[in-house]
């Protein structure tokens, strides 16, 4: 069976199909919030706002600057002056004292209530030489009061017109900044030290290090391998040292023994030799020493006068040979070891170096940070030190800006919060939004065939026939799902007919009398399927026609047909009847013929795989023109293999909307793909297709 991926595809159809069958995914979330958003909406209390505006002019410079114009004023850039003293603490209590809470409050007013107050006084600029002065609060009434009391308080204090210094707080801006700035200077020159005693560890060193730490680890294992192989050397050296011991080398008689320049001679070559199998080159300073020596002792050695001695024998000589070898390999192994030691300890400490690296990265984040924050207060201490710069500088000079009240505050008639309306409307929105959203993720994961389309899109099984929705809500009763009898004009009866005749061409290009009708699993409609394909087959075919409810676990053909189900005479107990006379087992329904179900004594696996089983399919198959087996599901039990082993062909039925495709490629892989005839895809909602104009000529299912 053929599949490929293929995702929900994207059409102003199948949006509106979405829509429709998440309609109340949508619509419930939308009711739900814009309800929830409605009841906050006018449980809040009435909020009122009065506002001010408040205008600024430059006042005229003085006689000696008459010459001089003045710069146009820009409110935007004196707003934080503008904010400094309208927060400030005595028109903050003077307008507490407004609210009828605070007005008879003799003492001092507590500085929660400052707060409130502070929190509830708004400025907007307006234009360039105007801004409003607003206050929010429940009264309207105490609104304005409070609003134009602000209004009237700030003019006082901030207009130019006043002899008010302010060289105190300039000076004490300037302190505050000098302290700012020894503090900055403190952070960076600690920076700077942090970064000289960890300057190996810091993260700018960390590729460094770890291409170190690689690097180190191979030379030791290098090395280890070099000790490998000087230990198999050894080892070799050892076994034939022994061998030459145990031949009674060490037996030998020597007379006198090499002078001390032979035995040097003899080292001094076995070290060339050595050097020729590690791969030195005659061209190497050591080789060239080394042959130097060599040729020196060969001559001293040469004009030295002769003694008679005994010359041993070459198996000594090899002893003595292996000896010399022996030695160096343990010196060389012990060389290795040391270097071992020494990487071993250099890695150590770049990794140390490797994993201090995080530690030092957060500490110098958290220095960076608090560098930045200290820095930034800088900069507004800056600001506001050229801010008092320019306010002793106009008072100085005799002018300044005059504030004055242009429009007070008037009572407000309607509240400007909570905007109800607008409330309720994001509610919608936002409950329509959600919705969507949820009907988008269900819809991309829905892995379920809506049409026949997508289902050739999933697979390369045919599509045998796609059966309509059928409605059984006026009695519930299953027989009216037979509808091949009930309704035979209506749509789903016509695609009853015609899979009945795709079936019958099937059958006869193969040769094939006996359909088996199963499922993935339960509840996609498979014996409605069956019942409908029996009765359609019977009305339009020559021979009879078997209907077998091949279902041992929940047998349902006796439901869809109307007849009680007979114990003893059912599939099972012709199964495990001993004379096989199906006749005994069969009901008479109609135009055809039915071997009803009924609950198993004993193991049905046991009964389908017996060999009785197969006789009797063989002899149903001698007696009847075709045989419709209504078989179990596929994945929960293993009935419906042993039957479609007894059958001809496999009919899937998958219901639209409802079986995953997982689960239906899973289903039918395990079928031999030779057996498959094809899929019913059942429960198509045909009346809200795209094709749904070429059904308008039959009636609606009932």
């Amino acid at each position: 069976m053929a599949t490929q991926a293929q995702g929900n595809t994207l059409s102003v159809f199948s949006l509106l199909e979405a829509f429709r069958r998440r309609k109340f995914l949508i619509i419930i979330p939308a009711v739900l919030l814009c309800a929830g958003f409605a009841l906050y909406a006018y449980t809040q209390p009435n909020r009122y706002r009065a506002q001010s505006l408040v205008a600024a002019e430059n006042l005229a410079p003085p006689d000696y600057l008459k010459h001089v114009s003045p710069e146009p004023i820009n409110i935007q850039e004196h707003l934080w002056t503008v904010r400094e003293v309208l927060y400030g603490p005595d028109i903050l209590n003077a307008a507490a004292r407004e609210m009828k809470v605070y007005r008879d409050v003799k003492e001092q007013l507590p500085e929660e209530a400052l707060d409130d107050v502070r929190a509830r006084i708004v400025v907007k600029v307006e234009s360039e030489h105007t801004f409003h002065i607003s206050y929010e609060g429940g009264d309207p009434a105490e609104v304005m009061n409070v609003t134009n009391k602000v209004a009237e308080l700030f003019t006082e204090r901030a207009s130019a017109k006043r002899d008010k210094k302010v060289a105190d707080a300039k000076g004490v801006i300037d302190d505050e900044l000098k302290t700012v700035k020894e503090r900055l200077e403190k952070q960076d020159e600690a920076m700077r030290s942090y970064r000289q005693r960890a300057v190996n560890e810091l993260p700018e060193h960390m590729d460094f290090n770890i291409k170190e730490v690689d690097s180190l680890r191979a030379q030791y294992e290098e090395r280890t391998s070099r000790i490998g192989d000087e230990e198999a050397k050894r080892t070799t050296v050892s076994k034939q040292l022994r061998q030459l011991e145990d031949q009674g080398v060490l037996n030998q008689p020597m007379v006198t023994e090499k002078t001390p320049a032979e035995i040097r001679l003899d080292d001094l070559r076995m070290k060339e030799r050595e050097f020729g199998s590690r791969g030195y080159k005659t061209t190497h300073p050591d080789v060239i020493s080394l042959r130097d020596e060599i040729r020196s002792l060969e001559t001293s050695i040469a004009n030295a006068p002769i003694k008679p001695r005994t010359e041993p024998s070459a198996n000594y000589s090899k002893y003595t040979e292996l000896k010399s070898q022996l030695e160096g390999i343990d010196q060389r192994i012990d060389a290795y070891r040391r270097e071992q030691s020494r990487l071993s300890a250099q890695t150590s400490a770049y990794q140390k170096r490797v994993e201090a690296t995080p530690q030092h990265q957060r500490v110098l984040d958290e220095m960076k940070r608090d560098y930045h924050v200290r820095e930034s207060q800088y900069h507004a201490l800056l600001d506001k030190q050229l801010d008092a710069s320019m306010a002793q500088g106009l008072q100085k000079s005799e002018t300044g800006i005059a504030f004055s009240v242009v429009e007070p505050a008037t009572l407000p008639t309607t509240p400007f919060s909570p905007q109800r309306e607008r409330l309720i409307m994001m509610g919608l929105f936002v409950g329509l939004g959600l919705g969507l959203v949820m009907a988008f993720l269900l819809e991309q994961n829905d892995t379920t065939f809506s049409s026949v389309d997508e289902f050739h899109g999933f697979t390369s099984v045919p599509v045998m026939g796609a059966i309509p929705s059928v409605n059984t809500s006026r009695t519930g009763q299953l027989n009216e799902l037979v509808i091949a009898a009930n309704d035979p004009d209506s749509v789903a009866a016509e695609q009853f007919r015609l899979l009945a005749m795709k079936v019958q061409q099937q059958c006869i290009a193969r040769n094939a009398g006996v359909v088996m009708v199963t499922s993935a699993t339960g509840s996609e409609g498979k014996s409605m399927v069956a019942v409908n394909l029996a009765q359609s087959l019977a009305s339009m075919v020559d021979g009879s026609v078997l209907l077998i409810d091949g279902d041992m676990r929940k047998p349902r053909i006796h439901e869809y047909l109307g007849v009680k189900s007979f114990e003893g005479r059912g599939f099972y107990q012709l199964l495990q009847s001993t004379d096989g006379d199906y006749a005994k087992h069969t009901l008479k329904i109609g135009n055809f013929s039915v071997i009803p179900g009924s609950t198993p004594t004993g193991n049905p696996v046991a009964a389908l795989s017996s060999t009785k089983a197969r006789a009797i399919f063989e002899q149903l198959r001698q007696n009847f023109r075709y045989i419709v087996v209504d078989a179990p599901p596929t994945l929960p039990v293993a009935d419906s293999h042993l039957l479609a082993g007894m059958s001809d062909q496999v009919l899937f039925v998958v219901r639209a909307r409802k079986t995953p495709r997982e689960l239906f490629q899973h289903a039918v892989e395990s079928f031999d793909s030779a057996n498959l005839m094809g899929a019913v895809l059942n429960d198509v909602d045909y009346q809200r297709s795209r094709y749904a104009y070429a059904y308008k000529y039959y009636k609606k299912s009932a």
